[in-house]
């Protein structure tokens, strides 16, 4: 009897474990295409230098960012002047260019705010975890 019940909870337990993992995986977008178009969910304010979200103006100061992010090898890091970084607004959008190192660092156009219609790049983590997909 008590063998029966722990059969019944281990099966149960395992049915929602893998049904939880089925809508995970629904949700997670892990292909980035070249012409998506994909907006700032994340809280970000242009004017707080502390909590804004950023793009880069040269693809090596974003790769050097997630190399030091990776390896946690900050003694390396290239400082960044602030002056090529680019802060965003929530809900500014972004335009899928091309892919640079490895798909690791992303060429993007800003549609959105004074900077609109130039290139600058993203870091592929953070394009996924602090950006959405825009539906068509």
């Amino acid at each position: 009897m008590a063998q029966n019940i722990l059969n019944i909870k281990f099966i149960l337990i395992l049915t929602l474990i893998s049904t939880s993992l089925i809508f995970v995986a629904k949700d997670d977008v892990s292909s980035i295409e070249i012409g998506q178009t994909w907006y700032l969910e994340s809280r970000s304010n242009k004017l707080s230098p502390a909590s804004s979200k950023v793009l880069y103006f040269f693809p090596n100061d974003a790769y050097n960012t997630y190399r030091a992010r990776i390896f946690s090898d900050w003694d390396r890091f290239s400082l960044i002047d602030s002056r090529n970084l680019v802060r965003l607004n929530t809900g500014d959008r972004l335009k899928v260019l091309n892919g640079k190192h490895f798909n690791k660092i992303y060429e993007v156009e800003l549609l959105d705010g004074f900077e609109k219609n130039k290139k600058y790049y993203v870091i592929k983590d953070d394009l996924l975890k602090d950006y959405r997909l825009l539906e068509k």
